[in-house]
């Protein structure tokens, strides 16, 4: 057999390899990642939906140890740890978009009902110069990666006190582009779990109450977080996807329930959620489905509350920018509506 003839078949035989790769691990990895949940101290596994998720890059030398675990120039070191990119929306940019929900709660939940339901939420004035949407921090120390990589330090622990920084800054930049577009917007930049994680839900729990008795006016309440993604074999997740050609940090909301007690309308709270979910999927692949809980994390205290995960510990501080962006649009459009 001659070389170039030995070359072709190698090169196919590689390229047929990574292809196969990147396609098993974006659309089978689903499986295996397990959603830890700082708030309650449980961990949920997902059941079989890897079916439909994308390849979100294709491989090339610039992108290739995002998908199969490494960077070059850094394998084989034992003191950096990975990022996976990954697709958790449950769908791909080529789907007709649909309304997805976990649900680990004991409720069934029909999306039907959310979708005819009354919303909940009254009109608000506009324009106005008293706030509509008012955005907190429970877990404000929470971070991401300090820049554009796909590796980390052991010693890394995605919690940072620097506002310019952690999940603070991303509710900036969702308030400025709702102020922007329309709908005052106040953001209460405190890290409620600053002194005391273990009383950070009720920190913001004072926090909101006290913002809604001095201003009557405030429709919506988003605590925003970023979650914290890892597999079974602590391999650091990062949902990502592109929109409008940049790389954008996937977003979850997180509807609390009345199980633990203390919120028996919390399907005021779902409806809401629901009709901002709908929004999302305007920007297909940039939202998880809405995850279903057994607390209530405050949102009992008014119905257009919700929590917002934006990305996770393996995005960036600019994937997640990206994503308040989007964010501030769609609830802009949703309060608008309404």
């Amino acid at each position: 057999m001659s070389r170039s003839r030995k070359f072709l078949l190698l090169t196919v035989a590689l390229t047929f390899i990574l292809s196969f790769s990147s396609i098993y691990i974006t659309g089978a990895l689903y499986d295996r990642v397990m959603m830890t949940s700082e708030d309650e101290g449980i961990e949920e596994h997902s059941e079989n939906p890897g079916e439909g998720l994308i390849d979100l890059f294709p491989v090339n030398d610039e992108n290739v140890g995002a998908i199969l675990g490494y960077n070059h120039g850094f394998k084989g070191t034992t003191d950096v740890k990975f990022v996976k990119a990954v697709n958790l929306s449950m769908q791909n940019v080529f789907d007709e978009p649909e309304l997805l929900v976990f649900n680990s709660t004991s409720y069934s939940i029909n999306i039907d009902d959310y979708i005819n339901a009354t919303y909940p939420v009254g009109k608000a004035v506009m324009p106005s110069d008293q706030p509509v949407v008012l955005i907190i921090h429970t877990h404000g120390t929470e971070a991401y990666l300090s820049e554009e990589k796909e590796y980390y330090t052991p010693s890394e622990t995605f919690r940072s006190t620097d506002t310019s920084k952690n999940i603070v800054a991303v509710g900036a930049v969702m308030a400025k582009n709702l102020n922007e577009l329309g709908v005052p917007t106040l953001h209460d930049n405190r890290m409620h779990d600053l002194d005391s994680y273990n009383r950070s839900y009720l920190n913001s729990y004072r926090a909101v109450k006290e913002y809604l008795e001095l201003y009557p006016s405030i429709r919506y309440v988003i605590d925003v977080h970023r979650d914290s993604i890892f597999t079974e074999q602590n391999e650091n997740q990062k949902p990502v996807t592109i929109i409008n050609g940049e790389k954008t940090a996937q977003v979850m909301l997180v509807v609390g329930t009345n199980q633990s007690g203390g919120h028996v309308n919390w399907r005021e709270n779902m409806t809401v959620a629901v009709a901002l979910q709908a929004r999302f999927n305007n920007y297909p692949t940039l939202s998880r489905p809405i995850y279903v809980r057994t607390g209530n994390f405050n949102q009992q205290l008014t119905p257009g509350m919700m929590l917002l995960e934006v990305g996770s510990c393996g995005n960036t501080l600019e994937e997640a920018n990206c994503a308040a962006e989007l964010t501030a649009k769609c609830l802009a459009e949703l309060i608008k509506s309404h």
